[in-house]
């Protein structure tokens, strides 16, 4: 299974934040990175382009944020993931209750 990609850490921004700050800061990293020579920063160039890519776009930001909610443990439907009594139940199972 491949990792999740975090592209708001990539940039470091918020997963809340505006559009305008994510492309500034795209601005920022990627006029840093410009026009040094090494592969280091050739392959962290590129990385920050993906991440740019998916983040700048409406409907890419959309879906990647359900995706990124998930990876993160929460539910798709922007609830709290399981509670910590739920989180004994599904390791363990139900209880057992003698009736």
């Amino acid at each position: 299974m491949p990792r999740f990609k975090d592209y708001y850490a990539t940039l470091g921004v918020e997963p809340r934040s505006h559009a305008r700050v994510i492309e500034e800061t795209y601005w920022e990293r990627a006029h840093e990175l410009h026009g040094v020579p090494t592969r280091q920063a050739q392959k962290r160039l590129k990385t920050l382009n993906e991440a740019y890519e998916v983040l700048a776009s409406p409907h890419k930001r959309a879906a990647y944020d359900r995706k990124h909610r998930e990876a993160m443990g929460h539910a798709a439907d922007g609830q709290r993931g399981p509670g910590f009594l739920q989180m004994f139940v599904n390791l363990l199972g139900k209880p057992f209750r003698p009736d």
